[in-house]
C-alpha cells in the first residue's frame, strides 16, 4: 500500500493555492459590474399585490346627490392596483392645506374590476368633516391621491360564515355590500346575499339601479330597499326589524352590518332575539369619534352660564272688580357646565420630541393630526393595529367595543392611538 504524506499536495493544487489572490482577482474582473439581484420572485410579487403606498389618479367623479359623490380611481403609475377581498376598504392619505390626514373608505368595486385597473368609492359629506368636505368640494378628475393597500375584516369567509349572508346597510354603508354582490355575480364568491338597505328618504339611495340589475341577473342576490320616512311601491317603510328580515330570509344566515354607530347600537338591541354568536354578527368598524372643544377654551373644570326662568308676580289694583294683573319678572339662575379636561401628550418620534394638548374626549390620533404630526393610521377604529404605539408613561382609556389590542400589547403598554383617549398626561413613542 502506497504511503501518502499528510503534507503532500498535488502539484497543480499547490500552485493554485500559492496564487489564490491572483486567481480570485482574475475571476472578479471577468464578472459583470451589474449588482446581483437579491430580491426573490415571491417578494417581487408580494410588492406588486400589496404595495405599501399606491398613487391613485381620479378618472371619474359622479355626483349621486348634494351630499354624496362617487370617485373612480386608476393606478397613477400605469401599474396594477392592489387586489382585495370584497367588503374591504382603502385608506386615502390626504394633504389638506399642509395637514396630513388619513381616511378609510369602503370599496364598492369588485376584485375583478381592480384586476382591470379600477377602484371605486363613495364619499358622504359630514358636517364639520375636514376630509369629506375636501373630497367633495376640491378633488377633481386628474388629481392624484395616495392610498394604503386594501384592508378590513368585513369580507365573507367560506370557513367562518354561513352560506347565506344577510347584509344590513344604512346610508353610505351600502358600499361594501355592492362589492360583495358584484363578486357573487362575477362567480368569484360562492355565497347567497340578501341586502336590507335603509335610508331616511328615497332620494338618498346610492347604487340603487346597479343593485336592482344585479338582483335581476342573479338568483343568489336579493335587495330590499327600506325608507324610514317615505312610502313607495317596492320599498319597505320603517326600520329594519327582525320580522322584516324573517319575511325575506328563511335559511340560516350570518349578519354583516355597515353604517354609523347609532345604526349598530339599534341593531344590537333589535337582533338580540336571534341569539347570533359573535362570528355570525359582524360589523364594519366605524371610526372612533372625537368631539373636542376648541383648544382656545381655557382649562377650567367648571364654568357658569345664566339660564333665564320666567316667574310671575301678582299685584292687585285699588278697585276690587279689577282683574289680577300679571307682571313678568326674569330671574337668573347660574348652572354649572363641566368642560373636558386637557392633558399634555409628550410625543417621541424618531429623533424629534413634541408636547401637544389633547382633550379627554379626543382621540390621541386626532390630537396628533391637529398638530400636523404624521402618525400612522388606517382603520381609525382600533381594529387593524396599524397605528400601534408604545405608551411610555401615563394612562389611557378605550371604549369597550373599540378594544382590539392583543393581551400581550395591553400587558406591555402598547396602544392604538386611533381609539385611545388620555386620562392623564401621557408620554408615547410613535413610528412611521
Amino acid at each position: 500500500m502506497k504511503k501518502i504524506k499528510i503534507s503532500s499536495f498535488p502539484g497543480k493544487d499547490n500552485k493554485n493555492f500559492k496564487n489564490i489572490n491572483k486567481i480570485r482577482n482574475k475571476i472578479i474582473n471577468k464578472t459583470s459590474a451589474t449588482p446581483i439581484n437579491n430580491e426573490y420572485i415571491i417578494d417581487r410579487v408580494g410588492k406588486n399585490l400589496y404595495p405599501k403606498i399606491q398613487r391613485l389618479v381620479v378618472k371619474n367623479i359622479v355626483e349621486e346627490n348634494k351630499d354624496i359623490k362617487t370617485f373612480y380611481f386608476a393606478n397613477a403609475d400605469a401599474g396594477t392596483l392592489a387586489i382585495f377581498r370584497p367588503g374591504q376598504y382603502i385608506t386615502l392619505l390626504l394633504n389638506i392645506d399642509g395637514k396630513f390626514l388619513s381616511r378609510p373608505h369602503s370599496l364598492s368595486s369588485s376584485p375583478n374590476e381592480a384586476i382591470n385597473g379600477v377602484y371605486r368609492i363613495s364619499v358622504k359629506r359630514v358636517e364639520g368633516g375636514i376630509a369629506s368636505n375636501y373630497m367633495l368640494d376640491n378633488v377633481k378628475i386628474g388629481d392624484i391621491i395616495e392610498s394604503l393597500h386594501p384592508s378590513g375584516e368585513l369580507y365573507p369567509s367560506s370557513i367562518r360564515d354561513k352560506k347565506h349572508i344577510v347584509a344590513l346597510a344604512s346610508g353610505i354603508g351600502i358600499s361594501p355590500f355592492v362589492s360583495i354582490a358584484k363578486a357573487i355575480h362575477d362567480k368569484t364568491l360562492d355565497k347567497e346575499l340578501t341586502i336590507f338597505y335603509s335610508v331616511n328618504y328615497i332620494n338618498e339611495f346610492v347604487y340603487a339601479k346597479e343593485l336592482k340589475e344585479l338582483a335581476n341577473k342573479n338568483n343568489n342576490i336579493k335587495v330590499v330597499f327600506v325608507s324610514k320616512e317615505e312610502n313607495e311601491d317596492g320599498i319597505e317603510n320603517g326600520l329594519i326589524t327582525v320580522d322584516l328580515i324573517k319575511s325575506y330570509v328563511t335559511s340560516k344566515f350570518t349578519v354583516f352590518a355597515a353604517g354609523y354607530q347609532d345604526f349598530y347600537d339599534y341593531l344590537k338591541k333589535e337582533l338580540t332575539v336571534l341569539n347570533l354568536g359573535d362570528k355570525d354578527f359582524r360589523f364594519e368598524s366605524s371610526p372612533t369619534l372625537s368631539k373636542p372643544i376648541v383648544i382656545s377654551v381655557p382649562q377650567a373644570s367648571v364654568i357658569t352660564i345664566a339660564e333665564e326662568k320666567k316667574t310671575t308676580k301678582k299685584s292687585k289694583s285699588k278697585k276690587k272688580e279689577e282683574e289680577e294683573e300679571v307682571e313678568e319678572v326674569t330671574e337668573v339662575t347660574p348652572e354649572a357646565i363641566v368642560l373636558p379636561k386637557i392633558y399634555n401628550i409628550k410625543v417621541f418620534h424618531k429623533e424629534e420630541e413634541y408636547n401637544i394638548p389633547c382633550f379627554e374626549n379626543q382621540t390621541i390620533l386626532s390630537a396628533l393630526e391637529e398638530k400636523n404630526i404624521k402618525a400612522r393610521s388606517k382603520c381609525r377604529s382600533g381594529e387593524c393595529g396599524y397605528c400601534r404605539s408604545l405608551l411610555l408613561w401615563g394612562n389611557i382609556r378605550v371604549d369597550k367595543d373599540k378594544e382590539h389590542r392583543r393581551s400581550a400589547d395591553i400587558k406591555y403598554n402598547y396602544i392604538h392611538p386611533c381609539s385611545s383617549y388620555p386620562t392623564s398626561d401621557i408620554t408615547i413613542k410613535i413610528d412611521i
